[in-house]
């Protein structure tokens, strides 16, 4: 046969496919129907519509008229009751606040749940109850804690000794400076370690901060650690040029909003925090009912004669 003869035999069987593909889609109101007839059609010349009709044939006496059990397989229901996992009943009724724990009669259970404290994610958070544990009347839940808050003294030691190294390896990855400024700042904001070494850590946070403020752009992370950093050591001066420079970075800050109306009330600077809270509908910030409520309050409390 000539190659003219294949050309259009080709040809009417292309045409055949993307009308068979149309009428497919257009029954069964699926668009991945027909572009899924299309492409078996193509990939199998002849033998293609031959499956297409007998997978129709099965399909009318099955719902849903599709061909998603090709690829989700038979066993797939998304409303099968039987998929449903048994819930853990005592997992979720066996939680108690750390406050409450602390005044169970359950000794065991009081000992058990400060020992847990350490495998939570984010320990640092349940140092005030590690503290309140100590001065429980039951001595061995006292020395648990004792115990636990030396655990987590050295896990801390250990994480920022980590953050470190990491950094030093690779002074300017943006990543891991930001993480060892987050551990140093959130560690900075404890009791967890003594006076000396929390001077040792301070200079080290100062130093980290200080050369990412020296960047074009610091992150909002940095500027929002720096001014409060610099609101402990009543240094007043330095948290409004922070926060002068955040408002500038980021104008549509809502936490740099909230960090000047703090600079304003620490610096006791009502005239300034009020032509602050006067500007703020010109700033294309968005702010939340929290942050509502301070403005109004404040507001309110100028108005007042």
């Amino acid at each position: 046969m000539t190659p003219w003869f294949w050309g259009l035999a080709g040809g009417l069987y292309l045409l055949f496919s993307l009308l068979d593909a149309w009428v497919t889609a257009r029954q069964a109101g699926s668009l991945q129907k027909g572009a899924f007839c299309l492409v078996l059609c193509l990939a199998l010349p002849g033998a293609g519509p031959l499956l297409l009709w007998f997978w129709d044939g099965r399909a009318r006496t099955a719902a849903p008229w599709d061909y998603h059990e090709l690829y989700r397989g038979g066993e797939f229901c998304p409303d099968d009751l039987g998929r449903l996992q048994k819930p853990d009943l005592y997992a979720e009724t066996d939680r108690v606040p750390m406050e409450e724990a602390l005044e169970v009669s359950d000794r065991s259970y009081r000992r058990r749940m400060v020992m847990g404290l350490l495998d939570v994610e984010d320990p640092l958070v349940y140092l005030p109850a590690l503290r309140r544990a100590l001065a429980n009347e039951d001595g061995e839940t006292s020395h648990y804690a004792s115990v636990a808050i030396m655990e987590l003294r050295r896990k801390l030691q250990q994480q920022l000794d980590e953050a470190e190294a990491r950094w030093r390896r690779a002074p300017r990855d943006a990543g891991a400076c930001a993480a060892w400024e987050d551990l140093l700042y959130r560690v900075l904001e404890t009791d967890l370690f003594d006076p000396e070494v929390r001077r040792r850590l301070q200079g080290r946070y100062t130093a980290l901060t200080d050369r990412m403020l020296r960047a074009e752009r610091p992150s909002e992370t940095c500027l929002h650690h720096g001014i409060r950093q610099a609101l402990g050591q009543k240094n007043i001066a330095r948290a409004q040029r922070l926060c002068s420079r955040y408002l500038t970075l980021y104008p549509g800050s809502e936490q740099a909003v909230r960090d000047q109306m703090e600079v304003c009330v620490q610096a006791k600077n009502g005239a300034g925090l009020q032509a602050f809270l006067a500007g703020l509908r010109r700033r294309p910030v968005l702010l939340t009912a929290p942050t509502l409520a301070w403005v109004r309050a404040f507001r309110k409390e100028e108005e007042t004669p």
